[in-house]
């Protein structure tokens, strides 16, 4: 998850009816759940949340997104509802559509900015950047099936990867990865266990078995 900084052009502070100046309130802006990679042109979601450092309300504000080239791709606003287990952020998940060429990408979160809030407190509208990682479009799937090379018991939530591809084993030991066609090494992790490294070779649907060992216990002296 990443935390925003405030906006260097953030709108002036405001001047209360007795002539008090009152400092803008700094929103904090968090982006997260971006897939670690994304096939060229297909759709994903993520998640925004917005909150006010200073405790306003800022039910149904909105925010907007902005490609690498700075064009708006999307806007949403946050529902009332607090996020649980935190004070005063607001969440909400969006649509958006990868770019149809290859590469990293670098586009943006803007939160609202607004110069009569409640009670007539400006508000810094901020800004933060989130990178993605856009790749062919994968072509075929890759069945991982990943055991206790002693006791041939399935391993659950044992982490694979096969750059930039990712996924966690099921309670059967299984994932799932859809890949394009490729040379890649396939990694698969799990506590306790040393991680198995395997160079595959991916021009069609295929089954792929990790068998990990349990990792030496070192004695000391």
């Amino acid at each position: 998850m990443g935390d925003s900084q405030p906006n260097p052009e953030s709108p002036p502070a405001a001047t209360t009816d007795g002539g008090a100046t009152v400092e803008p309130h700094t929103i904090s802006i968090a982006a997260w759940d971006v897939p670690p990679a994304i096939g060229a042109g297909e759709r994903f979601t993520m998640k925004v949340g917005l909150k006010c450092l200073e405790g306003c309300e800022l039910a149904d504000s909105e925010f907007s997104i902005y490609d690498h080239d700075g064009a708006l791709v999307a806007t949403g606003r946050v529902p009332a509802e607090i996020w649980p287990g935190t004070a005063g952020l607001h969440v909400a998940e969006v649509e958006l559509a990868a770019p149809a060429v290859d590469g990293l990408y670098t586009w943006s979160v803007n939160g609202p900015s607004s110069e009569e809030p409640d009670e007539g407190i400006p508000h810094a509208g901020p800004s933060l950047g989130f990178g993605i990682r856009v790749v062919s479009r994968p072509e075929y799937v890759v069945r991982i099936e990943a055991v206790d090379a002693a006791d041939q018991t399935p391993l659950t939530e044992a982490r694979v990867f096969m750059h930039p591809y990712r996924a966690v084993t099921d309670e059967r030991g299984i994932a799932e990865v859809r890949v394009a066609k490729g040379t890649y090494k396939l990694f698969v992790s799990q506590t306790r266990y040393v991680t198995l490294g395997l160079p595959i070779e991916v021009d069609a649907d295929m089954t792929a078995r990790a068998e990990l060992y349990v990792e030496p216990v070192v004695e000391r002296n």
